[in-house]
């Protein structure tokens, strides 16, 4: 079962509105289990450009498209933050991996 790494990244003075607006958003969209199991639900760390989040979840045997789809429409909720950017990636796990190689 894949992986959805989410990142973003926002300047540190807008910590406030994006901390705000993370509130709004998982009251929205709470964790859904039968979609995916989260194994980093946030974790921060300041850089020289700000502050970066990470998030990590472990997608349920076939909701990867769901799953998707529900981060996007989670991160949309931030779009409006000046200068706040993500991106969501797909990784394969290990098994996957092997798979596609015959292995």
């Amino acid at each position: 079962m894949p992986y959805i790494f989410t990142t973003s990244m926002y300047p540190s003075d807008k910590a406030d509105e994006v901390v705000k607006r993370y509130l709004e958003a998982i009251t929205k969209y709470p964790p859904d289990d039968s979609l995916e199991t989260e194994i980093v639900p946030v974790a921060t760390r300041t850089t020289l450009q700000g502050i970066k989040v990470i998030r990590i979840t472990e997608v349920k045997k076939g909701k990867l498209e769901d799953a998707m789809t529900r981060t996007a429409k989670m991160m949309t909720m931030f779009f409006n933050i000046q200068e706040f950017e993500y991106t969501k990636e797909r990784y394969a796990t290990l098994e996957e991996s092997m798979k596609a190689m015959d292995m």
